[in-house]
């Protein structure tokens, strides 16, 4: 999959939602996209604050950049909530990238499950940070039925 050539993606006019419970790494995350020319960032803090910033019909977004290890609920639970339709408010189809300091195999198996579109090992670097972008922008989704994503297997993974 990394060998194949990427066509390179327009930053100016992408929207990121950004979501991570380390405000260190949230606020580097939104600096690396600010430097790389992106069109908009917002930030949230939990998957839970994310969901009322979606909730926010005015609000649109090309791509959800998530931490997998945060309280209340890791990103491949709100990963599978999305792809699963959950919130009629998100595109089940949106890119999501995945961030995490677990190279768990049941992690990136349930990530790979509910289509990932991106997936960065922390710690993040700029140059990971803009690949995982054109490679999730270059990846056609063809989304499962919301049963087979609700029926992805979830780790337990301590936060």
């Amino acid at each position: 999959m990394n060998d194949e050539p990427l066509v390179m993606v327009p930053f100016d006019k992408l929207r990121f939602l950004v979501i991570d419970d380390d405000r260190t790494l949230l606020e580097l995350i939104d600096a690396m996209l600010r430097v790389a020319g992106v069109g908009s960032v917002i930030k949230a803090a939990s998957a839970l604050a994310a969901l009322n910033v979606m909730a926010d019909q005015r609000k649109k977004f090309d791509c959800i950049i998530c931490d997998q290890g945060m309280p209340n609920m890791t990103g491949v639970e709100l990963l599978r909530a999305i792809r699963a339709g959950q919130y009629s408010h998100v595109p089940a189809d949106i890119r999501f990238i995945m961030v995490t300091a677990s190279s768990q195999e049941s992690v990136v198996k349930a990530a790979v499950s509910l289509d990932v579109t991106g997936y960065i090992m922390k710690p993040v670097s700029k140059d990971s940070l803009v690949k995982a972008i054109h490679r999730a922008f270059n990846r056609n989704i063809s989304l499962k039925k919301p049963e087979d994503y609700t029926a992805v297997h979830l780790p337990l993974e301590p936060v």
